[in-house]
């Protein structure tokens, strides 16, 4: 019998070395608390509450604020980390596919963003083309930035990305920029390749007016391109019944070219297959059939 696969990117994470986080954070949800009621009372005076532990991990901790819960408190031990997951929600502030920021503050790396109640069924079809629907506004957001924003993030426009050496961990660095290409075709020379999200069922939810969000916007990149999300998304599909992989391609390229990109089924296939060879993945889930 086959294994199955480790996630959904088997094959292209890339590992940590041992002792890559020198300052680890506490794994006791308790301990957690305990810390995070001082930074939250020092930082955050205004927003002060009852605390609730939903992850407690050495990278990083989040809590719910108040009981019914208000907002949703993090806590960051890499400071990369923690200014990734910043940036991210300021870039995409006006797309409105994320909760809004709240607060933030760099010396503690703690950020407060809104708690959303409302879950979301993703075994019904219908639901998951809206998913669709929300990751390609993320992989287009860049398209509509104002120019201050567009300024912040120019390091990561296309054109400067294909100057540049490709990532070191990419094991094939001629398919890596042939994906760059691809995705230069369809979004323009002065796009920023968003991308990277951590979708989970558990991270979409629908908020008061109606709109679907991700609430988690930890691993996003402007540096990875999106495939590596539609590969997520048709892993994430095998859990809905009847729902193919190639519908995906179809209401992605939809939605994009909806929001001015130019992909096509067969220039998505094509991006999908050099980012699989680039980076090594061991399996698309059906995402190129």
């Amino acid at each position: 019998m086959k294994p199955p696969p480790a996630g959904p990117l088997d094959g292209a994470a890339r590992a940590r070395p041992g002792g890559w986080l020198p300052n680890p954070l506490t794994t006791c949800p308790e301990d957690a608390i305990a810390e995070a009621h001082i930074l939250l009372r020092h930082f955050y005076p205004g927003h002060y509450g009852t605390l609730r532990c939903l992850a407690a991990r050495y990278r990083s901790h989040v809590f719910t604020v108040d009981t019914p819960p208000r907002l949703v408190f993090k806590r960051h031990a890499a400071e990369g980390a923690y200014l990734g997951e910043v940036l991210a929600y300021q870039l995409l502030e006006h797309a409105e596919v994320l909760p809004r920021l709240v607060a933030f503050d760099d010396e503690s790396r703690t950020l407060l963003v809104p708690y959303i109640r409302g879950t979301v069924d993703l075994s019904h079809g219908s639901m998951f083309d809206e998913l669709v629907r929300v990751v390609a506004r993320v992989h287009t957001a860049p398209a509509f930035w104002h120019d201050d924003v567009a300024g912040t993030a120019a390091q990561w426009r296309m054109d400067v990305m294909l100057d540049g050496p490709p990532p070191e961990w990419v094991p094939q660095p001629d398919d890596w920029r042939w994906l760059l290409r691809l995705v230069q075709d369809a979004h323009g020379e002065a796009h920023v390749p968003i991308g990277n999200l951590d979708l989970k069922a558990e991270h979409v939810r629908r908020r008061i007016d109606g709109r679907l969000v991700i609430v988690d916007g930890e691993t996003l990149r402007p540096d990875l391109t999106g495939i590596p999300d539609l590969v997520t998304l048709a892993f994430m599909a095998a859990d809905v019944s009847g729902y193919k992989p190639r519908r995906i391609r179809d209401v992605y390229v939809q939605e994009t070219r909806a929001l001015g990109a130019d992909w096509t089924d067969s220039s998505l296939v094509a991006a999908l297959n050099a980012f699989a060879v680039a980076t090594g993945l061991k399996s698309l889930h059906g995402a190129a059939d």
